[in-house]
């Protein structure tokens, strides 16, 4: 099958009482912040900051390749022939309406494209042929019909609008037909909430703020009880025995109790475990053999996936794929919270049914950020 853009949809996501005319480097520091503490998004402000500066590259490329601005930043919208029912582009909004344009009411010189989100492609640092591109109309629809194309957040296309004019007229004339209030239907409910933190009440008091360097930071104690829900509801999911999800309780707990930093550490695992040591933290039902698994899980958690599992085969002589698997979750859990950095990249993801937490990891910033509820 070919694509012609001409054939296909721009959807624009927004806050139904913002309305679509509204985009991030519009507000103040103070609106950044508490845009910031409505989504959950622990690094705001770095976000913001590369957002303005991708905004200001993208503006310059565009006029040199032709465009013709009358913004000096544009709105977003993602191109789709039909819109998937499962992305992370309306997940953040707490009444998300979306607005279809057929791709053929633009003019080929008011809008650009980046294949994935344009922060990504200009910051990604792998060699795909697309990356620090700003695409102009042709190259996009050459763009998707070379590569992977669909709703998975590294293949889509993200159009860049920089004339309102078409947006106007759609959301003003066209509302009836073309606005529609997105429901999000993984969304839980205020009752699931409810039992959600009554479920998990009893474990927050094993993660205490004395373990951490810094306990209110991206890896701190927040962190670390998203994980351990989500590494709980993993287990139940996939269906591991009680003895490993114990196990992965306390691998939780401790992941990050040695990081010193808030940069990419592959040390931090070996580190944590060390100060689980120091502080005598060891939970009394741990023997020989059940430490030495917990030391691994931890150890590896921020470890290629493959580099484990050759040391798996060192450390353990018995019950490896068990233990292997489990690590498997641990990761995935860990790998789910970074969306509290706005984002959560699949192909990061040790287990593909994982996938289906995705949704749920993004209302867990909502219900676990300031405080431990």
């Amino acid at each position: 099958m070919k694509y012609k853009l001409s054939e296909l949809f721009a959807y624009r996501f927004y806050e139904k009482k913002d309305g679509p005319f509204v985009t991030l480097v519009q507000f103040d520091t103070n609106k950044i912040h508490k845009i910031g503490y409505d989504a959950g998004i622990t690094n705001i402000d770095e976000i913001y900051a590369n957002r303005k500066r991708i905004e200001d590259l993208m503006y310059r490329l565009f006029v040199r390749q032709g465009g013709k601005p009358l913004l000096h930043y544009p709105y977003y919208a993602a191109v789709y022939e039909e819109l998937p029912k499962t992305n992370q582009l309306h997940v953040r909004f707490e009444e998300p309406e979306c607005i279809k344009i057929p791709m053929n009411a633009f003019s080929k010189d008011e809008v650009s494209f980046t294949y994935c989100q344009s922060p990504r492609a200009f910051t990604r640092k792998d060699n795909h042929p697309t990356r620090r591109k700003l695409l102009m109309w042709d190259e996009a629809e050459e763009v998707i019909n070379r590569y992977s194309f669909s709703e998975i957040e590294d293949t889509w296309i993200e159009m860049q609008i920089w004339n309102d004019r078409v947006l106007k007229y759609y959301y003003e004339n066209c509302k009836k037909d073309c606005v529609s209030t997105f429901q999000v239907l993984e969304r839980l409910s205020n009752e699931d909430i409810q039992n959600l933190i009554q479920k998990y009440n009893p474990y927050k008091d094993l993660i205490k703020p004395e373990f951490f360097v810094a306990p209110f930071s991206a890896h701190g104690l927040h962190h670390a009880m998203r994980v351990l829900i989500l590494t709980q509801e993993l287990s139940d999911m996939h269906g591991i025995d009680k003895y490993l999800k114990n196990i992965l309780l306390y691998c939780a707990v401790f992941h990050d109790i040695g990081r010193e930093n808030q940069e990419v550490d592959s040390m931090h695992g070996y580190k944590s475990f060390q100060k689980v040591l120091d502080m005598h933290l060891v939970p009394d039902w741990f023997d020989e053999y059940t430490l030495i698994i917990f030391k691994y899980i931890v150890e590896n958690h921020p470890i290629d996936i493959e580099q484990a599992k050759a040391e798996l085969k060192i450390l353990l002589p018995k019950d490896r794929e068990n233990v292997f698997f489990a690590l498997k979750i641990f990761k995935d859990a860990d790998t789910l919270d970074r969306c509290r950095f706005g984002f959560v990249n699949r192909y990061y993801l040790c287990i593909e049914k994982s996938q289906e937490l995705m949704h749920f990891a993004y209302q867990l910033l909502r219900i676990y950020r300031e405080n431990i509820v």
